[in-house]
């Protein structure tokens, strides 16, 4: 993994907010230290206007020295932030966490998104499609999963990457009617048997036993998943967002959000 400097808090101004879906939006900002230090599956920890608490954001991708970030209304904090204006100052301390760990020995890498946990991957992909061979845009494949053909997000994104797309449905009004996990089965117990394989999984808890089930003890696979967890200072102090792993509990804010699978099942 690459040297990551410190966090810093700064007051930004926002850019541009963008509504993507009825309720998800696309936020962006200028800064040239975040977009300089910042590594894929790290956060940003937002002071948001009327709030007590700070609100935890992956970084969805950096363009230049501009920040974006993907986030969905889910309470009284993101709805404020859905009316921000451009010219708004935001305060953010960021980049916080650990952020995946990237290894470009493998013969495949397979991204796994359930959701709004598509919003790490897309500046996960801009990374590996920098540091890992020609070869990649043919060895690597996104898998998107959701509830309805509404709820896809990000497909686009990857495409115009380069990346090959493959879309599950729980409903099947779009790709396979099912759940990712099950996509997931299918590939690795074909043509992805016998290769070595990085997995980078973001999205809800349930996701990722179902995962922990496809991979079993197939040591040809590598899997990474970033935990999406409610966060109190962001900075490991308040100890809100401890989870148990095989190493004891351990901070989503401070040892996360990304953790290696295998350390924690």
């Amino acid at each position: 993994m690459e040297r990551m400097n410190g966090p810093k808090e700064l007051t930004v101004k926002v850019k541009k907010l963008n509504k993507i879906k009825a309720d998800i939006f696309l936020l962006s900002f200028d800064s040239a230290y975040i977009s300089k230090h910042s590594y894929p599956g790290q956060f940003l920890h937002v002071k948001i206007i009327k709030t007590i608490l700070r609100r935890p954001f992956s970084i969805h991708y950096i363009k230049g020295k501009t920040v974006f970030i993907l986030f969905r209304i889910r309470g009284r904090g993101t709805k404020i932030l859905s009316g921000y204006k451009p010219g708004d100052k935001i305060n953010v301390i960021g980049p916080l966490g650990k952020g995946f760990c990237l290894n470009g020995k493998s013969d495949e890498n397979i991204l796994l998104a359930g959701g709004l946990g598509v919003a790490p991957l897309v500046f996960l992909a801009q990374r590996l499609k920098k540091v890992i061979s020609s070869k990649f845009k043919i060895k690597s494949l996104i898998l998107l999963g959701a509830k309805n053909k509404k709820e896809i997000l990000c497909e686009q994104e990857f495409k115009n990457m380069g990346f090959r797309v493959m879309v599950a449905t729980e409903d099947g009004s779009k790709g396979y009617k099912g759940t990712v996990t099950e996509v997931l089965k299918k590939i690795l117990n074909t043509q992805y048997s016998i290769l070595t394989t990085n997995i980078y999984a973001c999205g809800p808890e349930a996701m990722f036993k179902g995962v922990k089930k496809v991979i079993g003890k197939n040591k040809n696979i590598n899997c990474q998943v970033s935990f999406e967890q409610f966060m109190g200072c962001g900075l490991g102090a308040c100890c809100g967002c401890t989870i148990e792993t095989k190493k004891g509990y351990q901070k989503v804010c401070k040892d996360g959000p990304v953790f290696n699978m295998k350390d924690v099942w």
